[in-house]
């Protein structure tokens, strides 16, 4: 069956950027991107999906990871979450996305 109108739909990926160096400390994770000579300072939630994005994952693959996590978190709230955080990193330039071919 085709997509709807015809449009070709692609899973866009997201992973961190290698040269970012990242330290757990307590609930957190500090990052430290020597490009921009910058820190960043991740919560939990935060550093879990930054922990995952070691490989190309989807925004469905880490909103399932917080749905696991966190019992009562609904399936919306957590895309909700995710999208929010992806659009943090991006704008930060801490991850990068990948779309497969």
């Amino acid at each position: 069956m085709d997509p709807p109108s015809g449009r070709l739909f692609v899973s866009v990926k997201y992973t961190r950027r290698a040269s970012v160096e990242a330290a757990p400390m307590q609930d957190e994770t500090i990052l430290f991107d020597p490009d921009q000579n910058r820190f960043c300072v991740l919560n939990g939630t935060a550093a879990l999906l930054w922990n995952k994005m070691d490989v190309p994952v989807t925004t469905d693959e880490l909103s399932a990871v917080l749905c696991h996590e966190f019992d009562d978190l609904t399936a919306d709230r957590a895309a909700n979450d995710v999208a929010a955080a992806l659009q943090l990193l991006q704008e930060l330039s801490l991850v990068h996305t990948v779309v497969p071919v």
